[in-house]
């Protein structure tokens, strides 16, 4: 049987200059990895859009029957790739409202309603919408050190696209007031009290386990697997995560065009 993440392959594939990799095992699980570690796997357009190409591939792809979504280095991602000036800025309402983010980050879109099963392989530091999207997988399991949050509030943003309500319905309203508003960061082991992370393991454990645990997934009857899956989603969603997702898109829409945002993206730049 060939083995998952082997360094040899891995180590290739990276030559190759790939900010998104995949690969598939025999039992239908493919991991796909950001690699972009000397950045901690910040978030930028292009990785964005890899990530969506690979994860519709792998949807489309029927040899594939689960995912695991992790990162390479010391980081599933540090959040947003705040050395762009255009990050979280937009100039005017007409240039927002003809932007996908008017109508919510695909990204949230595709891994929310993916159609395969979704877990999340937390290696390292989950920031901003580096701890979002690991929110709208089935469930997260995280190494121990692993850390998450959510600084947006510090940026004079917001975390959107129905992101307060995600974490909410995971760690419950006052952990979310808190981690929101505060902006600090939280450890593994906290976030694995408050029910944010399904399973602390250790470092070397992270992927052994994530892995066994999809193959384990998707061993089971494909059309139980995927209605309880949709079950799940729907008595979530009786909370109405698009009315959230839409309400927070404007309130973007708002707080990107102000002067306190520019100043707090500007001294994060100048490490003021």
């Amino acid at each position: 049987m060939r083995q998952l993440w082997r360094l040899s392959t891995m180590v290739e594939i990276i030559n190759m200059g790939q900010i998104v990799i995949v690969e598939t095992d025999e039992q239908g699980v493919a991991t796909v990895c950001l690699n972009r570690p000397e950045r901690l796997n910040a978030w930028s357009e292009d990785l964005s859009a890899a990530l969506l190409e690979a994860l519709h591939k792998t949807q489309a792809d029927p040899a594939v029957k689960g995912v695991v979504l992790t990162g390479k280095g010391r980081a599933f991602s540090a959040g947003a790739d705040l050395k762009d000036p255009r990050t979280h800025r937009i100039d005017s309402i007409e240039q927002y409202l003809e932007s996908p983010a008017a109508r919510g980050r695909p990204i949230f879109d595709l891994v929310s309603h993916y159609d395969k099963p979704i877990l999340s392989a937390v290696n390292g530091y989950a920031i901003g919408i580096g701890c979002l999207v690991p929110l709208c997988c089935d469930f997260i399991y995280a190494a121990q050190p692993a850390q998450f949050q959510l600084p947006q509030v510090s940026l004079g943003i917001l975390p959107a696209y129905g992101g307060a309500l995600r974490l909410v319905r995971a760690v419950g309203e006052l952990n979310a007031r808190e981690m929101i508003l505060t902006g600090r960061m939280v450890s593994a082991e906290e976030a694995y009290g408050w029910g944010l992370v399904s399973r602390l393991l250790a470092e070397d454990e992270l992927m052994p386990v994530a892995l066994q645990t999809m193959r384990s997934i998707v061993q089971q009857p494909s059309y139980a697997v995927s209605f309880a899956r949709e079950s799940i989603r729907m008595a979530a969603d009786a909370n109405n995560m698009r009315a959230a997702e839409l309400s927070d898109a404007y309130r973007s829409l708002i707080l990107q065009q102000l002067k306190d945002t520019k100043q707090q993206h500007d001294a994060w730049r100048n490490r003021r």
